[in-house]
């Protein structure tokens, strides 16, 4: 699906891109991605602001990753006024 994706970001133009996981960060943001190592920082890519957090499911069974992508996401809030984009 990641020419679709591809597709989707090019008509869409976004100004931030959030993965949720590993995996997609793998595939969007570099494929030596650690999210351990890496979440929660921010990367400029052809003028688009990536990021990281831990995938919805690492949450559920790891609970004492909670407070870092609490941190994670008041990062994206910051990120977006920043960069000024809509929501």
């Amino acid at each position: 699906c990641i020419g679709y994706l591809r597709n989707q970001v090019a008509l869409i133009q976004p100004k931030i891109i959030v993965c949720l996981g590993r995996i997609a960060a793998m595939r969007i943001i570099r494929p030596d991605f650690r999210i351990t190592r890496e979440h929660g920082r921010w990367v400029e890519k052809n003028g688009v602001w990536m990021s990281a957090i831990y995938h919805p499911s690492a949450l559920l069974r790891d609970l004492t990753k909670r407070p870092e992508t609490f941190d994670d996401l008041l990062s994206l809030r910051e990120k977006i006024k920043e960069v000024g984009a809509k929501v």
